[in-house]
């Protein structure tokens, strides 16, 4: 993590959501906890390499919160951390047809509904990349409908869609920190979320409360609820296999 009083240049590795982490934190052992964050923030470590790791929420106001900080050169007590690299990684939803659940996205280039658009940086090698290539689209809330994702698909010549990583690349371009990006497909193009499910979801956990009484009212939710757990266990061990693919010429020394 440190070697004397030089600045913490770890790469930084962001998910928006805990289920997303759920095989990175299993592999990453926890070292330290980074006191101040505006969300979870840990070094973790793997056979020499020690990453710090955010938990943002999900959504851009959440992620550029944490990712502003991240880059704002926070002290770990009389340490400077100035993250040489930045690893945006989660689900997202596919915009086209031959993408399914499980499939990994190299997002090559991001744009958002504006047609903004901000390159990334080199993630895996060409020839062991599990992970199709293409551009990634941001929009700002859950896309539920299969007619408006092909249509979004076909419009920005997207692979996936997601809600974060828009302000990531921009936050980090006029940083000049090196940027990358992987998704894996948690939703294909074809699958409708309900109304009921997407209303449950508040920053990124399960409303139970509010899940309760959707259920009583429309016993179908559990059914895709169940569905939806399947698919987002599968994704996140896809994401950590497409990751642990990764080039990473350089190691932190713990």
């Amino acid at each position: 993590m440190t070697n004397g009083n030089r600045p913490l240049t770890d790469p930084c590795v962001v998910f928006a959501l805990r289920r997303e982490s759920m095989y990175f934190r299993r592999a990453y052992s926890f070292r330290k906890r980074f006191a101040g964050a505006p969300c979870r923030a840990e070094f973790r470590a793997r056979a020499g390499e020690s990453v710090l790791m955010l938990e943002t929420g999900i959504g851009a106001t959440a992620m550029e919160t944490a990712v502003r900080w991240c880059l704002s050169e926070p002290r770990l007590g009389d340490v400077p951390y100035r993250p040489r690299s930045l690893l945006l990684l989660g689900f997202s939803g596919s915009l086209q047809s031959h993408l399914q659940v499980g499939d990994a996205v190299q997002a090559t280039e991001i744009v958002d509904l504006e047609n903004r658009r901000w390159p990334t940086s080199p993630l895996l090698e060409a020839n062991r990349s599990p992970a199709a290539s293409g551009r990634l689209l941001t929009v700002p809330r859950l896309l539920s409908d299969p007619t408006e994702k092909q249509e979004l698909g076909s419009r920005y010549n997207a692979l996936a869609v997601d809600m974060e990583s828009a302000v990531v690349a921009r936050l980090c371009l006029e940083r000049r920190v090196p940027f990358a990006c992987l998704r894996v497909i948690s939703d294909d193009m074809h699958t409708a979320l309900s109304p009921q499910l997407v209303g449950t979801i508040e920053k990124g956990r399960l409303a139970p409360f509010r899940l309760a009484a959707s259920a009583l009212c429309h016993p179908r939710l559990i059914g895709e609820l169940c569905r939806l757990a399947k698919d987002t266990r599968k994704a996140a061990r896809n994401l950590f296999f497409a990751y642990s693919r990764c080039s990473a010429p350089e190691r932190s020394p713990l």
